[in-house]
């Protein structure tokens, strides 16, 4: 067998003071000027005017001087000019089809249309391309294919906005930069292909051959961009701004608004990093994705000043990676053009493979080492067609849909695969794997779960490397030609010390300790352990499944399929002091896709040891968020979501029994230094009717700015116990009210 080949800072701008402009002219009496006054009056000017064109002039070659500089930087030696850049292929190609559609007298077409890229747009060698009407189409092509298609389309007013995402994704940067404005002479040198000076270090790539390189763009239609927010527009996934100017032959608005929106969206792409992964990545246009144009019939001479606005609507990396837009366009304050659906997708340089096993891979991780796969091939490996993906050292190809997945969107919680020691097919224990996952600044599951990091998320971290290191050492082949559910089955772990890990990169260690062939299956036990800035965090153990349908239908349940009910139902009739609430309208527990309560009921001094009792009631719903992003092809709840779901008990237990009056603010915490322990005998799917929990609380210890809740617990599908989960560790904290 093949061993696997596991082993496999933005400079500071110079200030440049503003170039003094001409001085405002004195004022002339409107009167005569005495014969005798005019030579002197004649000298005055004359050197007033010849000290501002020099001042002018001076200020000039001061820009260009800095301008080259940030280019060539201080220490630079004199070089060969820089060959010229190309045209912009999409402007000249809409350039000459606005001329040819004149010339047809169809006027200043389109009005409203829209346009549909059938192939790239080719850089034009002389000549226009052919534009032919076919009925109310307008087909653009060279003779031999056509490559664009323009077509009317209906008012505005019957095409309503698409609904914005309930759960906007994070921006989720395959590099991170501090740099929120571009000027000219940036974006200059971002087309020469010096990006890592202009976005910084995380962005160099100047040790890869010159093939390998991002080719070079088109020449520069933009003046400056702007990264507005990144979770900003009606979408929550970024705004952009940027100014650009008519060119002064344009007769037509509108090619060059759609030219300078795709470049806007070129630029939104390198900032994101999305290049990082492609050999000789250039910036292409989706095919047969119509593009909807309105322009309007807002005077926009020649050389004026548009401004553009774009809305980011969605950024991902499959098939390859890609960001799309509506953008609004102004000039002087007045609405221009409006193109909807506007993209650009990045794809490697020609004769290149992104996922070529031969090619030596592009990326670095947080260590300096090139990793053993991208994020590109965990995008495909959490939803993308396994198939492009060749397996080491096999030549098997997978058939079966239902494969052992990482989650998907929001919901993956790993980037890269760095570093790591296996066999194919051995599963020799002590084999290893390092990942990493880039932590958004703002998590939506920090975000949710009131500013602290949730249980869910720590265990999601942890558990996903082990599942996706299992597929590198072989049960992505296994199976071939059937479904294969991958499952987590126990656990345990525990947090070692307080971390803030938003907006820094994690570091996943798995080892795997033993490897266990079912009939139907696979089994594999994992040490994990979590790092950040080189310490461990968070470490503990778990047990994978890897199951065909046959072996999964075995899960009977912890209570070997008989009904076990919760302790509510077995000590009738109902406590006097039970409480019943709905914290749907309390948002501390968790809100957003982490509002994991519905009927709550509380039975103060309850439960198995008598400290306290929480019994949770909701149910399943077919668009529960958690089905569209784990797995791809193989939906279900996972067990993590459950686990949140019982601190949130103990946490609305304590809200709401006076445990914690005594503070300000409260907001929970995982405990540091408890072990949690969990086994699932079971799985929650789209068709079952609801989900219970419950929690008995073992032991509350309070002090001055925090209260402590220990308690153990078990979760409910439909009548099956499935869950059980202990040592649930709360660790409230707040200030002294």
């Amino acid at each position: 067998m093949d061993e696997l080949a596991f082993e496999g800072i933005p400079l500071p701008q110079p200030a440049v003071a503003p170039a003094p402009g001409p001085s405002a002219p004195e004022a002339v009496a409107a009167r005569a000027v005495a014969p005798e006054t005019v030579p002197a009056l004649t000298a005055r000017l004359a050197g007033r005017l010849q000290r501002t064109h020099a001042g002018v002039l001076a200020a000039h070659q001061a820009v260009i001087a800095w301008q080259l500089a940030r280019v060539a930087g201080p220490t630079a030696l004199p070089s060969a000019p820089a060959p010229p850049r190309p045209v912009d292929a999409v402007a000249t190609v809409l350039h000459a089809a606005a001329r040819a559609f004149r010339a047809e007298g169809a006027g200043p077409y389109p009005g409203g249309a829209s346009l549909t890229w059938l192939d790239e747009a080719p850089e034009l060698q002389g000549g226009a391309p052919r534009v032919e009407r076919d009925g109310e189409e307008w087909r653009i092509g060279d003779g031999e294919r056509t490559f664009a298609v323009l077509a009317p389309h209906g008012p505005r007013d019957s095409r309503p906005e698409p609904p914005a995402p309930r759960f906007p994704p994070d921006p989720r940067p395959l590099a991170r930069t501090t740099v929120t404005r571009l000027t000219a002479a940036d974006l200059d040198a971002l087309a020469a292909g010096d990006i890592a000076r202009v976005l910084g270090s995380a962005f160099e790539q100047s040790d890869l051959p010159a093939a390998a390189l991002p080719a070079p763009w088109p020449a520069r239609l933009l003046d400056t961009v702007t990264f507005a927010d990144p979770r900003g527009g009606r979408n929550g996934q970024g705004l952009l701004l940027a100014t650009t100017r008519l060119p002064d032959h344009a007769e037509d608005v509108w090619p060059h608004c759609v030219a300078a929106a795709l470049e806007l969206l070129r630029v939104h792409a390198f900032h994101q990093g999305l290049h990082l992964c492609l050999p000789g990545a250039r910036a292409t246009l989706p095919v047969r994705r119509p593009v909807l144009v309105d322009v309007h019939d807002t005077p926009a001479p020649p050389g004026a000043e548009l401004r553009l606005e774009a809305e980011i609507t969605a950024t991902g990396m499959l098939p390859r990676p890609y960001t799309t837009a509506d953008c609004r366009v102004t000039v002087a304050g007045h609405p221009l053009a409006r193109l909807r659906d506007v993209g650009v997708v990045l794809k490697e340089g020609p004769g290149q493979d992104a996922l070529d096993p031969v090619r030596p891979g592009l990326r670095t991780g947080a260590n300096g080492k090139r990793v053993v796969a991208d994020e590109l091939h965990t995008a495909i490996f959490a939803e993308g067609d396994l198939g492009t993906v060749p397996l080491p050292g096999s030549t098997t190809r997978v058939t079966g849909r239902v494969r052992p997945r990482l989650p998907r969107g929001d919901f993956r919680m790993l980037d890269r695969v760095v570093d790591g020691h296996g066999e194919w097919d051995a599963y020799r224990p002590g084999s290893w794997g390092l990942a990493e996952y880039d932590v958004p600044a703002d998590p939506w599951y920090v975000r949710e779960n009131g500013g602290t990091m949730p249980q869910l998320a720590l265990m999601e971290t942890a558990l996903q490397a082990a599942g996706l290191f299992s597929g590198m050492l072989g049960v992505a082949g296994a199976y071939p030609d059937g479904h294969l559910s991958c499952r987590n089955l126990d656990g345990r772990a525990r947090l070692l010390r307080d971390v803030d890990t938003p907006g820094t990169t994690v570091e996943q260690h798995v080892t795997l300790r033993s490897h266990s062939p079912l009939p139907g299956g696979v089994m594999h036990r994992y040490d994990f352990r979590l790092r950040a800035g080189g310490e461990p965090f968070y470490e503990g153990e778990a047990v994978h499944g890897f199951f065909t349908p046959e072996l999964l239908a075995e899960q009977q349940g912890l209570d070997g399929g008989t009904y076990r009910p919760p302790w509510l139902e077995r000590h009738p009739p109902a406590p006097a002091d039970v409480r019943r609430l709905d914290p749907r309208r309390d948002p501390r527990p968790g809100r957003g896709r982490l509002a994991l309560l519905e009927d709550v009921t509380l039975v103060p001094g309850g439960g198995d040891h008598g400290a306290g009792y929480v019994l949770c009631d909701k149910p399943v719903r077919r668009d529960d968020w958690f089905f569209h992003h784990h797995f791809f092809q193989d939906p279900v709840m996972p067990g993590s979501a459950g686990v949140q779901m019982l601190y949130q008990a103990v946490h609305a237990y304590a809200l709401h029994t006076g445990l914690l009056d005594h503070l300000a603010h409260p907001r929970l915490h995982i405990a540091v230094g408890e072990e949690l322990h969990w086994s699932y005998r079971g799985q929650i799917l789209r068709e079952h009717r609801r989900v219970r929990g419950e929690a008995h609380i073992r032991a509350v210890r309070r002090e001055d700015h925090r209260v402590l809740l220990f308690a153990d617990g078990s979760v409910w599908r439909d009548d099956l116990r499935i869950y059980q989960v202990d040592n649930i560790a709360a660790d409230i904290r707040g200030e002294a009210a």
